[in-house]
């Protein structure tokens, strides 16, 4: 018997495919301004952006910095001088329309929500967005509740975001939750610091940095996660 009750998933890439969702949406932006859609376009949009979360997670920058400042900064590396407000806006257009899942996602869900487990989503990003995709991911019937950083007002790796969670649910039972992420940075490390077992979703079987937190599990398939929990 699992001594976990409560699994927190993170949403992007541990259960919907945001790498693919994003493509599309990037897609988008970079044909309407007539750029050169090649792995160097895309690495120099992703290299500005993955830079703008890390700031966001150590808590330097705001939410809105991110969101309203990737676009134009990713622009104006083509001399392009953009409102990335305006940009943000289209590209969320098209990436709220993004769903689809990842790998066994429905398989591992289905198989714990029958074993009597409560399944949650503690997810950054945007709350509208985050909710629609899921919605029409036909994922949400899952899960007990869901948890964005937008709507709570701390992204992890904040331990406010977890023990907003515990609040909501009324507990202080830790050792009873299990978070499930694929980010090192904000899902493991925010498990760690609130004192909680994590899973690191490695699907790519990445080596992490020689300084990255030191997840509780790794598993690179997600129906590993049933074998670990009947362990």
């Amino acid at each position: 018997m699992s001594k976990y009750k409560h699994i927190i998933f993170d949403l992007d890439d541990t259960i919907l495919d945001f790498q693919d969702s994003e493509e599309q949406a990037l897609k988008e932006i970079i044909t309407l301004y007539k750029l050169p859609y090649t792995k160097q376009t895309i690495t120099c949009y992703k290299g500005i952006n993955d830079r703008l979360w890390s700031q966001l997670e150590e808590g330097l920058i705001s939410r809105e910095k991110v969101l309203n400042t990737r676009f134009s900064l990713f622009l104006r590396e083509f001399q392009i001088d953009e409102n990335g407000s305006k940009v943000e806006a289209m590209y969320r257009e098209h990436l709220n329309q993004g769903h689809s899942t990842i790998t066994h996602a429905n398989e591992l869900l289905s198989t714990l929500s029958g074993q009597g487990y409560n399944l949650y989503i503690g997810t950054n990003g945007v709350g509208s967005t985050q909710r629609k995709r899921l919605a029409d991911s036909n994922l949400q019937d899952y899960f007990e509740d869901i948890f964005i950083s937008e709507e709570i007002g701390y992204e992890k790796p904040n331990p406010l975001f977890f023990q907003h969670i515990f609040d909501t649910l009324n507990t202080s039972h830790k050792e009873e939750f299990l978070m499930i992420g694929d980010r090192l940075s904000s899902d493991i490390k925010g498990a760690l610091n609130i004192g909680m077992d994590c899973v690191w979703f490695n699907r790519k079987k990445n080596q992490p940095e020689p300084f990255a937190p030191k997840s509780t599990h790794t598993v690179s398939n997600l129906m590993e996660i049933i074998e670990l929990l009947e362990g």
